[in-house]
């Protein structure tokens, strides 16, 4: 795995030879849980995965106030143009999602196409009353978490977080290595947390000005606050639509070989085949 100290100090790594994909992890991760992917992907790509500021267990001296899509997008953007790498093709997942729409809409020259797993933005949702009812799904969702967090119970957040996202027990449930990459992460939920009320995300307006390939899948067994946003993204004309039947939430990260093999005929698709 090769290193660069980039954009404000954040770590990247970056591995491979070929047509660039970066990469963006969701909340409560950083760039390592992209490594099982790149040891099967980095013989046909360059594959390049950033840290997000104020992700993963380094020191940052920037106030989190800013903390935000907008933020990170622009933190991406800069780091394409340094490692002179660009256009790319946007690999994101649930908050890294977001940002990945973010890139594309205000970077598209940087962009070469977009492949996001659930995206959680109430933005994508063009519908008064389907964008009030994915509200309140997240309210409900992520109430355990803003409760504990208000409790000063700071240690419990992280597991609170991953036990909403996945449901009860999940946190336990996970692989050693895959919960202490949480855990490192657990201090950027804060101000992830507060971050959710700044109006920054992309919307369905903005991501049907798009000319270039955007697909956007969601799973079977995920919940409301995932499934909402995606498929009313995949109704717009721009966007492709992918429903992966036995996926939740956490599977980009739970079952790599799987996400990986929707990846491939999209970012390599077929001689003469319609990457929209």
């Amino acid at each position: 795995m090769t290193y660069h100290t980039s954009i404000n100090g954040f770590p990247c790594a970056d591995r491979g030879v070929g047509s660039p994909v970066l990469f963006i992890h969701g909340a409560a991760c950083d760039h390592r849980i992209w490594n099982p992917h790149f040891d099967r992907l980095a013989n046909s790509y360059r594959c390049i995965a950033p840290t997000l500021r104020w992700f993963g267990p380094w020191q940052w001296e920037q106030d989190k106030r800013t903390f935000g899509e907008q933020t990170h997008s622009d933190d991406l953007a800069s780091l394409v143009e340094e490692l002179g790498c660009g256009p790319v093709f946007v690999v994101g997942w649930s908050y890294g999602a977001n940002v990945a729409l973010r890139l594309a809409v205000n970077r598209p020259d940087l962009v070469s196409g977009v492949a996001v797993y659930e995206p959680s933005s109430t933005s994508l949702v063009s519908d008064r009353a389907t964008a009030e009812a994915h509200q309140i799904c997240m309210r409900q969702t992520f109430l355990p978490v803003t409760d504990t967090a208000a409790n000063g119970d700071v240690h419990k957040v992280l597991p609170a977080f991953i036990d909403a996202v996945g449901g009860d027990g999940t946190f336990e449930r996970l692989p050693a290595d895959f919960r202490q990459i949480c855990l490192d992460n657990g201090p950027s939920l804060i101000p992830l947390l507060n971050s959710k009320h700044r109006i920054d995300s992309v919307s369905a307006n903005d991501l049907a000005s798009l000319s270039l390939p955007v697909h956007v899948a969601w799973g079977g067994q995920s919940g409301p606050v995932w499934t909402i946003p995606s498929m009313c993204a995949a109704k717009l004309a721009i966007v492709r639509g992918h429903e992966i039947s036995d996926a939740d939430h956490i599977w980009p990260a739970r079952n790599p070989t799987a996400f990986l093999a929707w990846l491939a005929g999209i970012i390599a698709p077929a001689p003469g085949a319609d990457r929209r």
